[in-house]
């Protein structure tokens, strides 16, 4: 076989192997003679992710089989696009080798568009060729011509870091690297092989934060931190580094967006995963004025770990190594590990909730506000949802705090404390041991509530749930009539933070009772100012058959409540005034009468009791809360009849009254009567005589 001058030809060989890896020794070609009208050879592109430029000594020969140390941080990358530029044909090629075209081939004269009009030395490059990695971090340009190309990745996987690699240009054929001293291995080379490998592994973690109710939190603020691995697996004994900003694909820096969206997520893309992978912490902070208020701050760390080999593991046991373990509540579901750059994590932040309700008088019904007379026993209930972390706050209470006009038991047999899975089945009972109870005094009046606080066992078994409250109180003497009715409001304190801390959060709602009164007006003969009658005596009865008469409490001149069990001076006579009324406090809706037993001389008792009907429609008109803190306010009250005093007119007539003993009719009467019967008594005996005779 003729040998060619290779001492002639070794420069120009040199030019046309350029490639993203430089090759190494001289070049020999067993093969003298290039094969013409070839149309089979290919271009094999193998993908490299790495936290290095170079192949640390293992230099690419062209062919193939090169394999990187793994350990050195080379994964193959799925995902990379390149475009294979053809700017030189069959002709040019051996015009090049037979020394008629001295044209220098050089990257400097090659212009890449994104739109496709890249040229080269000025000239629209139209045979142009485009693929993917695999997930091997292959694609093969094959079916190719002898000619010479420019090879450039466009563009690259999301979690990609680094700058793309550089353009590289490629002879085919081209003459490998040799691999003995002699060179007598080098040849000609249809089909080459190419590992561009400058690019660095990431991961991206995709959150999405929401509440219980799977609502989603826009405005929930995170700080991101990190630490590099060891070649051994461990963390550096480094303190962990703050992240605020990470690389893009341009190589651009930019600031991590830590702030959930309308969607409630945050995208923390193109974390590097350095080069034996990367520990990273993501935790939530508080921000005045942009993190949403009521929230519990889930500050528990959520760790993960960006692996060199292009996946993401989520730390769920203290056994990973790094010593991290993922113990926030909020998680919903365990993160899977996944062969994909992307970790979707879901987090929920706690919210507790709470409601106050009355129940409907002689119902079952709950409401916001009703109707009691005085004294009756009134039922309430609070509800309030207890979060899932709610062993790891230092507070959960809930209050009950009346105005002076309410007033609870105090006694344990009257209420009853539940739980269950929704508002609506709170239909197991909570121990007691399980909560501490303990009765307050609502400042500066006579009312009472109390208190309740869980005890870790109480947190254990509420956790998640809700908790119901049920209780029984009356209205007591400084209860207000009517107007603006007697508000009772619960409150639920608890912890901001749950690592603990002074800062506490407190939630309001409130319900509402009435009480109503009745006025009555006694007269004489006709309904007249002039005609009121005084000193008129009166029995409240609430039934007639039998009577049940109702004891009451004298406020002053004609003026009477309801009594109350507490009260030590009752009576159950009602006097008129001066201005012949009575005004009888405490009432609630419902029928009742008044029975007469004494009224002023020359008229007659009424022979029946009086029936009067207090019937009264109250409206309380309640505004929402605007933030999570109030639930609602009272408004105001507006009722059917003016200040809710139902008024009746009673009107006693004239009798058949006899005279007083001593008078003059008397005495004439008497006369009258004597004549009468001994006129009577003459003409008996006279006709006896009579006869007689």
């Amino acid at each position: 076989m003729m040998k060619i001058n290779v001492k002639r030809i070794l420069p120009r060989l040199l030019v046309l192997m350029m490639c993203l890896i430089t090759l190494s020794g001289g070049v020999y070609a067993d093969d003298t003679v290039i094969e013409k009208n070839k149309n089979d050879c290919s271009i094999t592109v193998t993908k490299y992710a790495s936290t290095n430029g170079s192949s640390s000594g293992n230099n690419a020969t062209g062919e193939n089989g090169y394999t990187p140390d793994p350990s050195s941080g080379y994964t193959p990358l799925k995902g990379a696009t390149f475009k294979l530029f053809k700017i030189a044909n069959e002709d040019d090629v051996m015009n090049y080798y037979n020394g008629s075209n001295t044209t220098t081939y050089s990257l400097t004269k090659f212009s890449y568009s994104e739109s496709g009009n890249s040229t080269y030395d000025g000239t629209t490059i139209t045979d142009i060729k485009e693929g993917t990695t695999n997930e091997y971090g292959v694609y093969k340009f094959d079916n190719l011509s002898i000619g010479i190309y420019i090879l450039k990745e466009v563009t690259a996987p999301s979690q990609i870091v680094a700058p793309l690699a550089d353009p590289c240009l490629i002879s085919i054929p081209m003459v490998n690297t040799a691999t003995s001293s002699n060179n007598s291995n080098a040849k000609w080379m249809y089909d080459v092989y190419v590992y561009p490998k400058n690019h660095e592994s990431s991961g991206t973690v995709e959150l999405i934060k929401q509440d219980q109710n799977n609502h989603k939190l826009q405005n929930v603020v995170f700080k991101l931190y990190k630490k590099e691995f060891q070649s051994n697996g461990e963390l550096t004994t480094e303190d962990w580094k703050d992240v605020t900003t990470t690389t893009d694909n341009g190589g651009a820096s930019t600031t991590l967006t830590l702030k959930t969206d309308a969607d409630g997520k945050i995208t923390l893309a193109n974390l590097p995963a350095g080069l034996y992978g990367t520990q990273y912490k993501l935790v939530e902070i508080y921000q005045a004025g942009t993190s949403p208020e009521g929230y519990i701050i889930n500050s528990s760390p959520l760790y993960f770990k960006v692996n060199k080999d292009n996946t993401i593991s989520w730390n769920n046991s203290s056994g990973e190594k790094g010593n991290c373990n993922n113990t926030n509540t909020g998680v919903v579901g365990i993160p899977t590990p996944t062969t994909e750059p992307k970790l979707p994590i879901t987090l929920r932040n706690e919210i507790p909730s709470l409601i106050k309700e009355v129940q409907e008088n002689g119902g079952t019904t709950w409401k916001t506000d009703e109707q009691y007379r005085l004294d009756d026993e009134i039922t309430y209930r609070l509800i309030a949802y207890v979060p899932k972390n709610v062993a790891e706050l230092d507070t959960y209470e809930i209050k009950d705090i009346p105005q002076g006009g309410i007033t609870d038991s105090g006694d344990s047999s009257d209420y009853t404390v539940t739980y269950g899975d929704t508002a609506d089945t709170c239909d197991q009972d909570l121990n007691a041991d399980k909560y501490t109870w303990s009765t307050i005094n609502a400042s500066g009046s006579n009312g009472q509530g109390f208190t309740l606080t869980l005890k870790d066992g109480g947190k254990n078994a509420t956790a998640g749930k809700y908790i119901q409250i049920v209780y029984k109180a009356h209205m007591n003497a400084s209860a207000v009539i009517a107007g603006n009715g007697n508000g009772n409001t619960a409150t639920l304190t608890y912890s901001k933070f749950i690592d603990g801390g002074d800062d506490k959060y407190t939630i309001t709602d409130e319900a509402r009772v009435y009480t109503y009164q009745y006025q009555i007006t006694k007269y004489k003969d006709s309904v007249d100012n002039a005609n009121v009658i005084a000193n008129v005596e009166f029995k409240l009865l609430d039934q007639t058959s039998p009577e049940r008469v109702l004891q009451v409490v004298k406020l002053s001149e004609g003026v009477y409540r309801l009594a109350i069990s507490t009260d030590s001076v009752t009576t159950d006579t009602l006097v008129t005034t001066t201005d012949g009324t009575i005004l009888i406090k405490g009432l609630e809706n419902g029928t009742y009468y008044l029975k007469e037993t004494k009224t002023i001389n020359g008229y007659n008792i009424l022979s029946a009791p009086f029936e009067i009907t207090v019937n009264v429609t109250e409206t309380t008109t309640w505004t929402p809360g605007t933030g999570f803190n109030v639930v609602k306010t009272y408004g105001s009250t507006t009722y059917t009849i003016p200040d809710a005093k139902g008024t009746s007119t009673i009107i006693n007539k004239k009798g058949f009254v006899l005279p007083q003993t001593g008078g003059m009719g008397y005495l004439l009467f008497c006369t009258v009567g004597i004549l009468l019967i001994g006129g009577g008594a003459a003409l008996i005996f006279g006709g006896r005589r009579k006869k007689i005779r």
